[in-house]
């Protein structure tokens, strides 16, 4: 049996959702990369292994239930106040903090959710959207170092995922490590050559730093790669139409 963050995986996308633009906005990055992070943060949660081996018992409790049903509905306050009493029923439950922390973002409850997410940590170190949580969190405050740490956290336990690069990025941009940002932003296009975000996330840092040939080349370059990836979506959406009509 699957545990109980695996279950339900539309409000936990609806609030990944969320969190990307928690990250967007209080890193102050471009509008683009708010559209590039989400697909991005969408195929590193479909990559990660089952939160836990073990059944657990969380999953099939009522609150657990009342609190999908919510979310599903949009009804993210009621879902969160049902996070909260399972959390705390279930506290050794990585599933039950996990969607605590994630439910508290969406309603923007950052301190709750840093809590949150660190009570998961807690129970399995390597479990990446718990660092991602507990990073946007922090930069949602303004905890940029705190921020930081948590991102690059998140290249060690998935180093080939984009979003702990981009955000180590940005994250060292607003602590003034302009070079550390120019090299995490060209470190995240290297293990992401095809993330849109990354390059554009690389345009920034390298016209901050004075260089804007390179930085209207990378942005060139995640405009091209954005064109590609929304035109595959059209074809995605279509069915192929296209090859349907020869």
């Amino acid at each position: 049996m699957s545990p109980i963050y695996t279950q339900n995986r539309h409000p936990l996308r609806a609030a990944m959702k969320v969190l990307v633009l928690t990250l967007i906005l209080c890193a102050s990055t471009t509008a683009r990369l708010a559209s590039a992070a989400d697909p991005s943060i969408d195929r590193l949660l479909g990559k990660l292994p089952p939160a836990e081996k073990f059944v657990d018992p969380a999953r099939n409790d009522l609150l657990a239930k009342q609190m999908f049903a919510a979310a599903k509905a949009h009804n993210f306050g009621i879902a969160l106040e049902a996070s909260r009493r399972l959390a705390n029923k279930y506290p050794r439950s990585l599933g039950a903090q996990a969607y605590h922390g994630l439910l508290a973002v969406a309603m923007r409850r950052f301190p709750e959710a840093s809590a949150a997410y660190r009570k998961a940590l807690s129970i399995r170190s390597d479990f990446s959207p718990g660092y991602i949580g507990l990073a946007l969190a922090e930069l949602a405050q303004s905890h940029f170092r705190e921020a930081l740490s948590n991102f690059q956290q998140i290249t060690k336990v998935a180093p080939k995922a984009d979003v702990g690069w981009i955000g180590s990025s940005a994250c060292a941009e607003k602590l003034g490590m302009s070079r550390d940002s120019l090299a995490y932003a060209r470190r995240a296009t290297v293990v992401a050559p095809t993330s849109p975000g990354a390059w554009y996330q690389l345009a920034r840092a390298e016209g901050l730093f004075g260089d804007k040939q390179a930085a209207g080349k990378a942005l060139a370059r995640a405009n091209r790669l954005r064109g590609s990836t929304g035109q595959n979506r059209t074809m995605r959406s279509t069915g192929g139409a296209s090859s349907q009509t020869r």
